[in-house]
């Protein structure tokens, strides 16, 4: 579906879910069950955006696991087995997201700062290099490492990553709606529910988490401005992806309503030393389809030196 199509369907889905009060609390009985309340980070990062909470497990090559926007470290849940069993597995919370203080004020997040957050921590914590699977938000944060300290990227995993849309009239229409405070409250959980297209547990503790995080101060002002900042022309790396040498899987949901396949295909061609992968899932993969997910990833890390 065309972004476009995305805006009108997003406004007439919130304006019913408001209307008809819709219970966007409801998740299967399961998802509640792998929710872990007071889950305590490995450590906290001061970085110049504020503290940042993060997660190592497992031992070996180091991996990194990146949330997109809105999310948090638990979106991995339906991976994190397999990936500690072989690899040592650091996961974190970007500023102003679950476990990690907003930036101040929160009107001040961005892509770019978020990127900023990475290559400040990245060197703490694993100075010998690691492998970066980043998804949206965390694929475009990927990206930046790639290509401004290439030294400690051994290897890249873009899950239906940032950075490579074109500012035409619809991104620009839907950042700036979704830019704007009043309209990210209104399509909070709405939006979510609209880009995962499978349900399962690990999608509904996603959701889940969505909603619990939207009753925190500061949430969605936080949101907001990261979306707004995707008209950031920083936040444009059409042409500098081609100077990306790290081998590179990329996997792209062929339901994303988000960020569309052709975006896959056209980041797969412009990096030379990559592959790509289809998954009939949305914007989330790894949640969606974890066994498909796993299936293109152990390999992929596996062959990284």
């Amino acid at each position: 579906m065309k972004l476009r199509l995305i805006i009108l369907y997003m406004i007439g889905f919130t304006i019913f879910s408001v209307s008809c009060g819709v219970n966007e609390t409801v998740v299967e009985n399961r998802a509640n069950s792998l929710i872990v309340d007071g889950e305590k980070p490995s450590g906290y990062f001061e970085s110049k955006f504020g503290k940042v909470a993060y997660w190592i497990q497992g031992k070996g090559k180091t991996v990194f696991l990146l949330h997109s926007a809105g999310h948090d470290h638990r979106d991995f849940e339906a991976i994190l087995p397999t990936l500690t069993s072989k690899f040592r597995v650091i996961r974190l919370d970007w500023p102003g997201h679950g476990e990690s203080e907003n930036p101040s004020p929160p009107s001040s997040a961005s892509a770019v700062s978020i990127a900023e957050v990475l290559q400040e921590i990245a060197p703490k914590l694993a100075p010998e290099g690691a492998v970066f699977l980043g998804n949206s938000v965390g694929g475009f944060a990927s990206l930046k490492m790639a290509l401004e300290k290439p030294e400690l990227v051994k290897g890249l995993v873009l899950v239906d990553t940032g950075g490579m849309n074109a500012p035409d009239f619809a991104t620009r229409t839907f950042s700036s709606l979704k830019g704007s405070v009043w309209f990210t409250k209104l399509s909070w959980t709405a939006f979510p529910k609209y880009y995962l297209k499978i349900r399962n547990e690990y999608t509904n503790l996603i959701l889940e988490q969505i909603r619990k995080k939207g009753e925190q101060e500061g949430a969605k002002e936080v949101n907001a401005a990261i979306w707004k900042s995707f008209l950031d022309p920083k936040h444009d790396l059409r042409e500098k992806v081609k100077d990306v040498r790290q081998p590179t899987l990329i996997v792209w949901g062929m339901q994303d309503p988000v960020l569309e396949p052709s975006l896959g295909k056209t980041l797969h061609r412009e990096i030379k030393n990559s592959q790509i992968v289809f998954l009939k899932t949305g914007h989330v993969p790894f949640a969606e389809d974890p066994e498909a997910f796993l299936k293109a990833l152990v390999p992929f890390l596996d062959s990284v030196r």
